[in-house]
């Protein structure tokens, strides 16, 4: 996929200009679930679907968030919900579980968006996904034991909730890949023939839709973590942080001495980077950070990375990307350009420290913007959403709501007339 000067198609004139569209963010409580309604012309309303996924409900059960979906999806009571386009940015289930749900095989789709590392008969996909999953599963079944055998089981919480969130959820997973009504076209982006970073599509016309990831390159898929400077994490930057309460997977009891490494665990072994290989066994880093490390890195590195442009109205979805998707970005003149004329931003993975750098905010961003954060607080996670990295947001100055928190949400001139859903309504 091309990023030169073909990357960024020329922004149409739309006819319907002086309407609005609305981004509506549901509270799932710590996951995501956005639907995008688009206004026609002829009347009719053009909806795309952001994930549906929570691993811990907000105000109301998590299935009653889908219930209210999938009926608002409906244009009249009597007729059956239908979406043009289902996005779904990677598989965790923070962002899949709600396709776990029967009545999903009634709704109509035009088209499924995945990440290429989703299609079925791609080996390169395939063989990340069969990797990510042994070391979910390992992951999981070490600390099921040491919980049991720890005097202190809290430590092992965090652990077990990240091995949770990454383990395949093959009933969300066989929605998307094949059910639905009306045969929807399953896009894996981007597309291995593709010259350019752009696609439209027959189901949302006057749309154009840019894909600035994930990469087919499995090292930048691999790159998690910004380098310094280039995240909100105050730990990295200035030290003032402490890990105090942060609990670890492991004790040091699970610490693999170098050399050890490949014979005590050859089935993990298998599946690290090379990179990350060799640094265990020369550097006997405990199996507790390799095994993290690498769940993150096979799952929201593979996060689709969108851009929808309709009109005046530029609205970026992220999902779960990390640095390497972003580098590529805002090293690309034509897609840094593209970033900087965001009216709405999805804010990345529940507004943590990794998914949002720096340089985005500070110096790509623009002003006056939708910002949009579907995030919750979780013991096992502290630090999100990054409190810095919110404030950075609201300076720039950007009207920021939370999902957790629609009192504020009103006040800062979105809607929140519905229980439960925060919604924008941007000009376009």
């Amino acid at each position: 996929m091309s990023t030169s000067a073909r990357a960024r198609r020329p922004r149409q004139p739309n006819p319907a200009a002086g309407r609005t569209l609305s981004v509506r963010m549901y509270d799932v409580g710590f996951g995501d679930c956005f639907l995008l309604r688009i206004p026609t012309l002829d009347g009719k309303t053009r909806q795309v679907l952001f994930d549906c996924g929570s691993i811990k409900n907000g105000a109301r059960p998590f299935k009653n968030v889908v219930r209210q979906l999938l009926k608002d999806l409906r244009d009249t009571p009597d007729r059956p919900a239908h979406i043009d386009v289902v996005v779904a940015t990677h598989r965790h289930s923070d962002h899949v579980s709600g396709f776990e749900d029967p009545a999903w095989d009634e709704v109509t789709v035009g088209e499924v968006g995945l990440p290429w590392t989703e299609k079925p008969d791609d080996p390169e996909g395939r063989a990340i996904r069969d990797g990510h999953y042994r070391l979910a599963e390992l992951l999981q079944n070490r600390l099921r034991l040491g919980k049991a055998a720890a005097a202190d089981p809290a430590p092992f919480e965090s652990g077990l909730a990240m091995a949770a969130n990454a383990l395949s959820n093959e009933a969300a997973m066989r929605t998307l890949l094949q059910g639905f009504a009306g045969q929807p076209l399953r896009r894996y982006l981007p597309e291995e023939a593709a010259t350019v970073t752009w696609f439209n599509t027959p189901h949302l016309p006057g749309v154009t839709i840019h894909v600035l990831g994930p990469s087919r390159d499995p090292e930048i898929i691999r790159d998690l973590d910004p380098p310094a400077g280039q995240s909100y994490l105050k730990l990295m930057e200035t030290g003032e942080d402490t890990l105090d309460g942060s609990p670890r997977p492991f004790s040091e009891d699970w610490a693999i001495e170098p050399g050890e490494y490949a014979s005590a665990y050859p089935e993990l072994d298998l599946d690290l980077p090379p990179s990350d290989r060799q640094a265990v066994r020369n550097e006997g880093v405990g199996l507790d950070a390799q095994v993290a490390a690498v769940l993150d890195k096979a799952l929201n590195g593979t996060s689709l990375m969108l851009v929808f442009q309709i009109g005046a109205a530029t609205l970026l979805f992220p999902g779960d990307a990390q640095w390497g998707t972003w580098r590529i970005a805002l090293e690309s003149p034509d897609l840094r350009k593209l970033l900087a004329a965001t009216t709405c931003y999805k804010v990345g993975h529940h507004g943590s420290h990794n998914a949002t750098p720096v340089e985005f905010v500070e110096k790509v961003l623009g002003k006056d913007f939708w910002g949009m954060v579907s995030t919750n607080t979780m013991a096992n996670w502290p630090k999100i959403p990054k409190k810095e990295l919110l404030i950075k947001l609201e300076e720039k100055p950007g009207r920021v709501a939370r999902s957790d928190q629609p009192q504020d949400a009103g006040a800062l001139g979105f809607s929140t007339k519905d229980a439960g859903v925060i919604e924008a309504h941007i000009p376009f």
